[in-house]
């Protein structure tokens, strides 16, 4: 009776968790459809005004330690000695350069890669219904779960890597082409650890899933 409740809990728990999942993939579908849909008209229509772009970079003279010495005032130099405080620096600041062109290649391609990352987002959350979907009907040891929770490992790593790749790329692009003097930028090097190591998890909890079900089958056919 216990097990048996316990089990009805956690199918109605991944019954829950579906819904809100099923909610966003929706959301994010219409908003997807709605930015291709705005793709060529925007490529006639904002010619005039020019089209936006945004690139991260950092603040400073390096992409890997980014530091930016800081001016103070001069009536603060005697106190700021007195307690020995000295080079002062702006340390690891990031920031988004926003842009308007008349690149309609650029624009394109801009596009193409918002769409591309929205696409791998609504791929991860396919996954994710399908295997709340069988769990919530009761086969949380269906064979399909481990090779999409396989698939779903993947995607995350390998989003992760090519996101820091085209997040360098494209801001070393940009300041190849424009000369910043207000203050130093550089082109942006951040690596996606943390999803990195969320993508690798669950390659691991993919690989203990699956030797679930083969002992679940084992058993099956041992009863």
């Amino acid at each position: 009776m216990g097990a048996d409740f316990g089990s009805l809990e956690r199918r109605g728990l991944a019954r829950g968790v579906k819904i809100v999942l099923d909610m966003v993939f929706y959301l994010a579908l219409v908003v997807g459809v709605m930015l291709v849909v705005s793709l060529p008209i925007s490529a006639f229509t904002d010619y005039d005004e020019g089209w936006e772009v945004i690139a991260p970079v950092v603040i400073g003279e390096s992409s890997f330690f980014p530091r930016l010495p800081v001016e103070v005032e001069e009536d603060a130099s005697p106190i700021l000695e007195q307690i020995g405080i000295s080079h002062i620096q702006l340390y690891d600041a990031r920031g988004k350069l926003k842009i308007l062109h008349h690149d309609l290649p650029l624009h394109l391609g801009y596009a193409t890669l918002l769409i591309l990352f929205g696409a791998l987002a609504l791929w991860v959350i396919t996954l994710l219904r399908r295997i709340l979907a069988t769990t919530a009907g009761g086969r949380p040891f269906d064979p399909a779960n481990p090779r999409r929770l396989n698939m779903l490992g993947w995607t995350i790593v390998s989003a992760s890597a090519l996101s820091s790749l085209l997040q360098y790329l494209a801001s070393r692009w940009i300041l190849s082409r424009i000369e910043v003097v207000t203050f130093s930028v550089s082109p942006v090097i951040r690596i996606h650890q943390e999803w990195i190591i969320c993508g690798l998890i669950v390659l691991v909890l993919a690989a203990v899933w699956k030797e679930a079900v083969l002992m679940a089958e084992e058993q099956s056919l041992t009863v």
